[in-house]
Formats: C-alpha cells, structure tokens, sequence
C-alpha cells in the first residue's frame, strides 16, 4: 500500500461518524405527523426513550420487519430531546429516517397534540394501514398485532 492510501485511511478513520438526524417536534409537528389522512402506506409511528427497556424491544422488533418489508414505513419519536443517548439507540437498530424529538414546545402540549388520550406510558405506538385506519397501542408490540393492523405480511 502506498504512503497516499495510508494517509487516505488515516483521515478516513479521524472523521467522525455521522450521528443521527432528529428533527424538533413540536404540537404542529405532531398533530401532522399522528393524522392518519397523512399516511398513504402501511405506518408505524413509534414513541420511545432511551432509559425505556421495552421501548428498546419495539425498536429491535420494528427495525427487523423493516428490514423484512420495505413497504413498512416506520417514523420514531423520541419523548424527550435529543441527545447522545437517543442517537445510540437509533444507530443501534439502524432505524431509517425520519427521527423526531420532543423540541422546545412544551412537553404536555406535544403529548396531549400526539394523542389527548394518551396517560403518557411508553412504548407508544400508532399503526397506520395506509387507508385512513389508525390503531393505538401501549406496551411492547407483536408481529401479529402489526400485520393485523397495518395488513402487511412478515416473514
């Protein structure tokens, strides 16, 4: 190897790594993001934090079928802002964007925007089937539960 593809590699290797893009959510935000007139395709928004161990199951499960069905949009927010810990669990499960975070709004105003009913529990997750149906669900989510709202099939 010549000393310019070393010096290449050796820059290369000092950039850092591209950290995860989250956009700033705020009650607009989310009221458009939770409309189900604004899904066209099988959806699955999915609200999480990085200190939840059941959020981190949802995640691991929705990256997989992602990556079984490139039909499944998956859209995440994140109940909290944005931060280092939030960009490692994305990486994590190579999630595609797009990536939210609770913004500068304020955090009752953005929860009660994403669903007035919702007491706040996390995972949270809205499955949308692309034809105007939206399916609310508290707690970790199957396959099954997936399939059935969003009618896509998983292998």
């Amino acid at each position: 190897m010549s000393k310019g593809c070393f010096a290449l590699l050796a820059c290369l290797l000092a950039l850092p790594l591209q950290a995860t893009e989250f956009a700033p959510l705020d009650r607009n935000a989310a009221r458009q993001l939770l409309d189900p007139a604004n899904h066209r395709q099988p959806t699955v928004v999915t609200l999480w934090s990085a200190d939840c161990s059941y959020c981190k199951k949802n995640l691991q499960l929705l990256s997989s079928l992602r990556k079984n069905n490139k039909q499944l949009k998956v859209i995440s927010i994140a109940a909290e802002a944005a931060g280092t810990a939030q960009e490692q669990a994305i990486d994590r499960y190579a999630l595609p964007e797009p990536h939210y975070a609770y913004g500068a709004d304020n955090p009752e105003a953005i929860a009660y925007a994403i669903d007035p009913d919702w007491a706040g529990e996390l995972p949270r997750t809205f499955l949308f089937d692309g034809h105007g149906h939206l399916e609310k669900v508290s707690g970790v989510i199957s396959v099954g539960r997936i399939e059935k709202a969003t009618g896509l099939r998983f292998q």
